[in-house]
């Protein structure tokens, strides 16, 4: 990171995060309280003696906490279904959108309402802006969506929603673009490592996809850039520096684990039969620069997949969180 364009007094300071309690949420929790930030969460069910305070929130009966927000000195919006929870059905869909922008939009009209407004509104966003699609082209945030499938209409919609908290009320905003997380709280990365550990690892469908990743402690320290750095405002694509392909990544993920790689591919078909449309996610991916966050000043502790990989196998093994 930058030290010239870090804020030194974070102790006094309020941070309100919106899904809290999921992965992402859960580390970069630990390491705002590390950097003497005081955390707040907006939960399913208030319970503010909590190590770190919940407050309550219902997107669906428009029901928030006004006590919450009003503490914040910056927001950092994660809350999300999980993309890859089950199929997309239409029921599914909507609640991947509707626990984004409804959520977003809720926390706007909340803070219109008050005198007091946050200095920053850090969202959550997804490299599936970008579309579900293959090939070498390299995206950068200045690049808009070749095509217009239901990942890419909802980071559209999601990044409209926080965006407007620069436009109806010039609060600095900043949405990280997320790429696939490695951590080994992450239930995909699990489900890559345990056909891996009996020599069963496969590329999904071609292989030749690229799969853009970072690993959890690289973007929890992005937010907590974007938190303590004013210069920070607009799109950054949260993805490390390597380009890798799915065949790539996973054949590096067998020689880490020291297990075999030899396995043909994982018909797309077959993925599409228990995944439904969502299996899109893993089937397409093109490279996404990380340039424009390196220009920011932020260095990264795992560049490389094999740096990612070996540490999260690691901590795996030791049972730490990252």
């Amino acid at each position: 990171m930058s030290p010239g364009r870090e804020e030194t007094d974070n102790r006094m300071k309020t941070i309100l995060i919106t899904g809290g309690s999921g992965m992402v949420g859960k580390r970069l929790s630990e390491l705002l309280i590390e950097k003497g930030y005081r955390v707040i969460w907006l939960s399913r069910e208030r319970y503010v003696k909590a190590q770190i305070p919940r407050y309550r929130w219902d997107y669906r009966k428009g029901e928030i906490d006004t006590e919450a927000v009003e503490q914040a000195d910056v927001i950092i919006h994660l809350a999300g279904s999980n993309l890859g929870d089950g199929s997309w059905t239409r029921l599914k869909k909507q609640k991947i959108v509707e626990s984004r922008v409804q959520t977003a939009k809720l926390l706007l009209e909340t803070v219109k309402r008050m005198d007091k407004k946050p200095e920053a509104f850090i969202s959550a966003s997804a490299v599936g802006f970008y579309g579900q699609q293959t090939g070498e082209r390299i995206f950068t945030e200045e690049d808009n969506p070749p095509s217009s499938d239901f990942l890419s209409r909802t980071c559209r919609k999601w990044e409209a929603e926080a965006f407007r908290f620069r436009e109806e009320l010039g609060i600095r905003t900043v949405a990280l673009r997320t790429a696939f997380v490695i951590s080994r709280e992450s239930e995909a990365f699990g489900k890559m490592v345990l056909p891996t550990r009996f020599g069963l690892g496969a590329p999904l469908g071609s292989g030749k996809q690229h799969l853009s990743w970072i690993h959890i402690d690289d973007l929890c320290r992005l937010y907590l850039k974007a938190v303590g750095d004013n210069s920070m405002q607009g799109v950054y694509n949260a993805v490390a520096p390597e380009f890798k392909t799915n065949v790539g990544f996973m054949r590096m993920l067998a020689k880490e684990m020291k297990r075999p790689f030899f396995m043909p591919p994982l018909p797309a078909f077959l993925l599409r039969v228990f995944m439904g449309q969502s299996a899109d996610m893993i089937l397409y991916g093109s490279r996404i620069s990380s340039q424009k966050v390196r220009d920011a000043g932020y260095e990264f502790v795992y560049p490389t997949a094999k740096e990612a990989i070996k540490a999260t196998l690691q901590a795996m093994k030791k049972g730490k969180r990252n």
